[in-house]
């Protein structure tokens, strides 16, 4: 292997990089060359793309790459080597990969150092193969461009997939909705059904609250995690002026509104009445997830006032824990 090439990969890379709470994306090398494996830790140690960096994790087999695919996976992204314990071993591996695991997202570069024994066009048709890269080809520049190409696309795919589980559950809580009976209360279940949606309902600690609106009265139907013991009072028993003064306005404009703590989505009543789903704790609220709760909401909004589900605005119903 023609590794004086492959080491002009650390031009211009500061070895040096200090630990951090950055958000991470996993990358699997596979290599039978212990060089390969520390240079392009080196090169990439101080890989940054829309905040993420690189979580590098290291197999020097196709063999080993399984088991570290078994124990540690999904990945990102997967640097592989083509020619280690036999000719095709990586190519073996990515059709494995491609075809058993039936993994789609994660996208696969292959390296090789013996470029001549496996023609570029049929491996990139034949495995499934998102790049094809000489070693010796590689400067440091190329090599950030093709893993930045790379990231890009698995974030792209990655979206894809979180906007349709979104949608499932959307659906799932619109099945909900339409199936239940008049007389059931959906109070705790629209929080609920809000937070699923938003995939927070794996931490039952964070604060919610559906508020009811009659005008001069803003009452708290119900309440869950640390906001529970406000559950059938009155909004200004929540001690947080800030929080009582932005619910109401949110509560005034009838839409979805992020502060960047803080979300809140409005819901209509059988008598024309309103009220406002509230969720602490959230930082993070992409355009996604506003789709996503707004279209829940407007079809709570027909559900509500076809079937009459939630109570009268003038009235706090008892609450009743799923």
């Amino acid at each position: 292997m023609q590794m004086e090439h492959f080491r002009t990969l650390l031009k211009d890379n500061d070895i040096n990089t200090a630990a951090s709470e950055e958000p991470s994306l996993k990358v699997l090398i596979v290599d039978d060359e212990p060089t390969v494996h520390e240079i392009t830790e080196l090169v990439l140690k101080r890989f940054r793309y829309r905040g993420y960096k690189l979580n590098l994790v290291s197999a020097y087999s196709a063999t080993e790459a399984r088991e570290v695919l078994a124990e540690q996976g999904p990945f990102a992204l997967i640097l592989l080597d083509v020619i280690m314990e036999t000719d095709d071993a990586g190519l073996t591996l990515a059709r494995y990969i491609r075809e058993e695991l039936n993994d789609q997202m994660v996208r696969i570069i292959l390296r090789t150092g013996e470029p001549g024994m496996v023609p570029q066009r049929q491996v990139m048709r034949d495995y499934e193969i998102d790049d094809y890269k000489e070693k010796a080809e590689l400067t440091s520049e190329r090599f950030d461009a093709t893993v930045t190409a790379s990231i890009r696309t698995y974030l792209g795919f990655r979206h894809l997939e979180e906007s349709r589980q979104g949608l499932i559950r959307v659906l799932d809580a619109i099945r909900e909705v339409d199936s239940s009976e008049t007389n059931v209360s959906l109070d705790n279940r629209i929080l609920e059904q809000v937070e699923e949606i938003m995939n927070r309902s794996g931490n039952p600690g964070l604060g919610s609250l559906l508020i009811s609106d009659t005008g001069e009265k803003k009452t708290i139907v119900t309440a869950s995690g640390s906001l529970k013991r406000l559950g059938e009072s009155d909004l200004d028993a929540l001690e947080d002026t800030h929080t009582v003064k932005i619910i109401k306005e949110a509560m005034a404009k009838g839409s979805t509104v992020h502060d960047g703590n803080h979300i809140m989505t409005t819901l209509l009543t059988s008598d024309g009445g309103r009220y406002l789903a509230y969720f602490e704790d959230v930082q993070e609220f992409k355009d996604t997830d506003r789709y996503l709760v707004e279209l829940y909401a407007s079809h709570v909004n027909v559900s509500v006032r076809y079937h009459g589900f939630l109570p009268k605005a003038d009235s706090v119903q008892q609450t009743k824990n799923f």
